[in-house]
């Protein structure tokens, strides 16, 4: 763990011995990425009140990613010098400074203001809530680190998608009180996060808040190429699908209720958060090898739900997507956490997380400038296309590389 400029490294502290903690920091990341889920489903309600197209849905749907890049290269990395609970206390607040902003939207520009508060949040919260909880587990076990932190990202926003598009559709102040839930779990979030035990002395030198670089040693670089660009595949992915199926359900097959589209994107990542259950052996190279082929095949089925305009078929690649995201996911975070030596692993999560939310944004737009011009059927197969191919490039990546021997992150366990 190296200090700041000119001042000692912190000292580390030895993890407690009860799994409160653990949980509690979990919890954090789950409350963030419940409150990135929230507005999905109404984006419908905000296009017909503020009366803009999906190019701007677009636009606020990714204008987070700019709040992600300012907090992932300001305050992120910092998380090794001032200790995981300040910055965690942060992101909280940032979560329920977004739900706030989105209560009192009055039309796209509030909202896209919503979004980069929400990505701040996440910027903050994603990466230092994992190194938080490798270093919060009473046994050091890191693979449980890993399926527990997957399945808290992907379980909250699935929560959050379905909870708003219920809340829309069955109770009143349908773009109100998803946001109020929002609020009320952060401030929970916010308390757990300040109860939380430091998990090394910070610092005592200077602490200034300017860009940190984010420093990847050269021993690592081959693994952490291949676990960004896996990264970076399923959030590409999840884009896609995130901007491309509620458009879907409500035009190509006709259901217009927020909660059919919170029901079918819901479903997705809750089917990523699920497969963690089954994936206690699985990890690193393994989990890469077989999540990449899934996720080509999950793209075919996606892509032959959108040609054929069928509900079954869109549910099944749903459930497909997601379990292929979790386990390509869960590849990537066991290898960064096997190879990442302990003393620069907060600012090397934030390169990782980093490289997976600028991939999100690209489908995103794209999908809704695209579908404009072209038609949502050829922006569905020209980026669909696009996506099979990163996929096979990591497969093959990934294949011919050897298992990277653990370096100086944690021990390697049979895989």
């Amino acid at each position: 763990m190296t200090g700041s400029a000119g001042s000692p490294a912190p000292r580390e502290l030895p993890p407690p011995r009860v799994r409160g903690p653990f949980r509690w920091a979990a919890y954090a990341l789950a409350v963030t990425a419940f409150g990135a889920g929230v507005p999905t489903p109404l984006y419908a309600l905000y296009e017909a009140k503020f009366s803009f197209g999906e190019a701007d849905v677009g636009l606020v749907f990714a204008a987070y990613t700019i709040g992600v890049v300012a907090t992932t290269f300001l305050v992120a990395p910092r998380s090794d010098q001032l200790g995981c609970r300040p910055v965690l206390m942060i992101g909280m607040m940032l979560t329920a400074a977004s739900g706030a902003v989105f209560l009192v939207a009055d039309g796209v520009l509030v909202l896209a203001l919503a979004r980069v508060v929400s990505g701040l949040a996440v910027g903050a919260t994603t990466s230092t809530a994992t190194a938080a909880m490798a270093r919060l587990e009473p046994n050091g076990d890191q693979h449980h680190v890993a399926r527990v932190s997957v399945a808290a990202n992907f379980g909250g926003v699935a929560s959050g998608v379905l909870a708003s598009g219920l809340l829309a559709q069955f109770a009143p102040l349908p773009t109100v009180l998803p946001f109020l839930v929002l609020i009320g779990l952060s401030v929970v979030g916010l308390g757990a996060a300040r109860a939380l035990p430091e998990t090394f002395v910070p610092s005592a030198g200077p602490r200034r808040l300017e860009p940190e670089p984010i420093r990847i040693p050269r021993s690592i670089r081959s693994a952490f190429g291949i676990a960004c660009l896996a990264l970076a595949s399923c959030y590409s992915i999840y884009g896609f699908f995130g901007a491309l199926a509620p458009t879907f359900v409500r035009v190509g097959l006709g259901y217009g209720g927020a909660a059919a589209t919170g029901l079918v994107v819901a479903t997705m990542f809750g089917s990523a958060a699920i497969a963690q259950l089954f994936l206690s052996e699985v990890r690193d190279r393994r989990a890469l090898l077989l999540g990449f082929p899934f996720l080509v095949v999950a793209l075919s089925v996606f892509a032959l739900a959108i040609l054929v305009a069928s509900l079954p078929l869109l549910v099944l690649a749903a459930v497909l997507l997601g379990a292929a995201i979790g386990c390509a996911y869960m590849g990537a975070v066991t290898l960064i956490d096997r190879v990442a030596p302990d003393r620069w692993r907060g600012e090397i999560l934030a390169g990782f997380y980093l490289s997976g939310y600028l991939a999100l944004a690209v489908p995103t737009i794209g999908v809704a400038f695209a579908g404009q011009a072209i038609g949502l059927g050829l922006a569905a197969a020209a980026f669909g296309i696009t996506l099979v191919g990163f996929a096979l490039l990591g497969l093959i990546w990934t294949a011919r590389t050897p298992t990277p021997p653990g370096g100086e992150g944690r021990p390697r366990a049979a895989a």
